[in-house]
């Protein structure tokens, strides 16, 4: 049953959060998850979507049900004063480019950042490091009747039988797990999720370690990557890659009041 509300489980910031990714050369890359809210007040909606370009709004009015609509507007409004802050510019004045599959990007002003978002029911994820990809992908846990026939025909043979293995109390959280694993690691890469779907293996098994056992060529050595399974919010599953595979990374909770 999914999540209507996310109880966010990871601490506040420090004060010194926005100064930590200017790491000196050579140490390890900081990576930052941002977990926020996307249930909020009607003027913090309101001041959200104010800060959005021209084509999030147009895109924002297409959503045929409001709660939809409400959940992009607060996502991209958070996305926005997120990057913003890092670089001390007004959330409102960035302005974003797309890659072919949709992952965006610094038009201006630009630098090294690199981020991502991600939201599912009511959280957003928001991943941000420096010079390196990185993708983050979120899922609210639930039943899916369909579960195992969508494992059998878009995940590899060895990840199917491993599935079908399981008891059925286990296989809600086991698919989110492979569904977020690969889906960041193909939202680092750029390549957003398709064609490569079930040429990617991870590890998803409940309570395993997050690890990546497969990748095809086109993402280069195993080694280049980090994947880091993330837990923002009870009943659901999230994850992380980079292309920094000794980066450290720091989790907390995106709160307008307090950051």
């Amino acid at each position: 049953m999914p999540v209507m509300t996310a109880r966010i489980k990871w601490p506040k910031p420090p004060e010194d959060w926005a100064k930590r990714l200017n790491v000196p050369v050579g140490s390890d890359r900081q990576v930052h998850v941002w977990a926020a809210s996307l249930l909020v007040s009607t003027d913090r909606l309101a001041q959200l979507e104010a800060i959005l370009a021209k084509d999030e709004r147009a895109r924002a009015a297409r959503f045929h049900f409001e709660r939809h609509r409400n959940r992009f507007i607060a996502g991209r409004g958070l996305l926005r004063e997120i990057v913003g802050s890092y670089i001390q510019e007004q959330p409102a004045a960035l302005q974003f480019g797309y890659g072919p599959n949709g992952k965006p990007r610094l038009l201006r002003p630009t630098g090294a950042l690199q981020f991502n978002l991600s939201h599912s029911e009511e959280l957003a994820l928001v991943a941000v490091t420096t010079e390196s990809d990185v993708g983050v992908d979120v899922e609210c846990v639930r039943r899916l009747n369909d579960a195992g026939e969508m494992v059998a025909r878009f995940f590899s043979p060895r990840e199917s039988a491993a599935f079908s293995k399981l008891e059925v109390e286990q296989q809600p959280v086991a698919f989110f797990n492979l569904w977020t694993r690969k889906e960041a690691l193909l939202k680092a890469s750029g390549e957003g999720i398709g064609r490569l779907l079930n040429q990617v293996e991870v590890s998803f098994l409940p309570g395993s370690a997050a690890e990546l056992r497969q990748l095809p060529a086109e993402f280069g050595a195993m080694s280049r990557w980090m994947l880091v399974a993330l837990a923002p919010a009870p009943g659901y599953a999230g994850a992380l890659v980079v292309a920094a595979p000794a980066a450290k990374v720091e989790c907390w909770w995106w709160d307008r009041a307090v950051v």
